[in-house]
């Protein structure tokens, strides 16, 4: 690979990831503005039909099954997959990697099992992050979401797969005084009353909260079954995961419409439908596989980093679009919530860093045990080299005195 190659690589993940972060703002925006300006309340249906977008990941499933009449190797769709978000020119590393990887790949029946267990609490985080935004705006969302990482450290400290620190400890304390300042700033900001889609920004910052507590116990509880990332083909994933919430998810709606939660009413206006499907195409299933691919080009550490960008971008659209502008205290909540942000982020990376020097300490210390090794074989002929003259010589004196 030409050596200007892992550069133009790295600014094509990045290139992705600041796509990711436009779409899901603006994905944000289309969702507030589907729930408040044009009143149609109904985000359990639009999480639905954005989590069904999933399913598509499936095709080269299909397509596989249909193409091939021997048997069908799980294995082959992983590798397509793999070849179509590394590239070909790193195929080759791909699978040497693989082959020599400490755990193995889940197989296709695994990753059934796996998103039949985690589809019920992605369905759910989504709902809940969705529904805040028919009742707070886009950056108190935006920031309150992003609490996702501070809880999946307090639950993976809980279940062994984090170590707590001081300085994560201090990133927790911080995140939770900016939840209670931006909280109390949208209670003493309230929208007029006649707007009956937003009677209480409160409610939209604690189901802001709730889905960031899901995905804190959706992300750990994927560490725990599968250890390490790399294990499990995420689209592959995504896809069962949507397969699955378009098979089980559907009876909520009865349950929903009878208990008047939320009455099923199909879109009204060609307009409302334009704005979901494309929603749901590219605000879930693409930015979803663009999230993927800006972490197979980065690192899993950038993309958190730079999701960390809404925050920012929320406020800006809230200040254009929404004409809101945020109080003191507000202001002093997102920077707390973006400081303990960026504090947890950056001691995780020292624990990266550290972890990685242990690992070549590892590498250079068994490359000395080896070099130790190959040092005594040395001297070991070389003293039989030295002995062996000696050996050779009184043979032959003794082979010289008999006639």
């Amino acid at each position: 690979m030409p050596e200007s190659q892992p550069r133009r690589r790295y600014l094509a993940g990045v290139l992705a990831l600041l796509a990711v972060v436009l779409i899901w703002v603006g994905s944000s925006f289309v969702m507030n503005s589907i729930f408040a300006d044009l009143k149609y309340n109904k985000p359990f249906l639009i999480t639905y039909v954005n989590t069904a977008t999933f399913s598509l990941y499936l095709i080269p499933l299909l397509w596989s099954c249909t193409r091939k009449s021997k048997a069908f190797s799980p294995e082959d769709v992983i590798l397509e997959t793999e070849v179509r978000l590394l590239g070909n020119e790193d195929v080759e590393d791909a699978i040497l990697q693989t082959e020599s990887a400490d755990v193995s790949k889940l197989t296709t029946k695994e990753t059934v099992k796996l998103s039949l267990a985690f589809c019920f609490l992605w369905f759910f985080a989504n709902y809940t992050t969705n529904a805040s935004l028919a009742y707070t705006s886009v950056a108190s969302s935006t920031i309150l979401s992003s609490m996702s990482g501070i809880f999946t450290l307090g639950i993976g400290a809980m279940c062994g797969v984090e170590t707590l620190s001081i300085p994560k400890v201090i990133s927790v304390c911080l995140s939770f005084s900016g939840i209670i300042f931006v909280s109390y700033s949208d209670q003493m900001t309230k929208p007029d009353t006649n707007d009956f889609t937003i009677p209480a920004p409160l409610i939209g910052d604690l189901l802001a909260l709730c889905g960031a507590i899901f995905y804190g116990c959706y992300t750990t509880l994927l560490k725990v079954k599968i250890v390490d990332e790399s294990r499990i083909d995420m689209p592959l994933f995504f896809g069962f995961v949507g397969a699955f919430n378009v098979l089980f998810m559907w009876p909520f709606f009865i349950v929903l419409h009878y208990t008047g939660l939320e009455k099923f009413e199909l879109p009204f206006s060609p307009s409302i439908w334009v704005m979901i499907l494309l929603n749901a195409f590219i605000g879930t299933f693409l930015s979803d596989y663009l999230w993927l691919l800006s972490m197979l080009m980065t690192s899993p550490l950038v993309v958190t980093l730079g999701i960390s960008l809404t925050i920012p971008l929320a406020l800006v659209g809230d200040v254009v679009f929404k004409h809101f502008m945020p109080g003191l205290q507000y202001a002093i909540g997102a920077t707390l919530v973006v400081a303990g942000f960026f504090v947890v982020n950056i001691a995780t990376l020292s624990d990266v860093d550290e972890k990685e020097l242990i690992h070549q300490r590892e590498i250079i210390g068994e490359d000395e045990d080896d070099l130790d090794v190959d040092e005594t074989r040395r001297r070991m002929a070389r003293a039989l080299s030295i002995s062996n003259p000696n050996r050779r010589a009184s043979n032959a004196s003794g082979l010289s005195a008999h006639p």
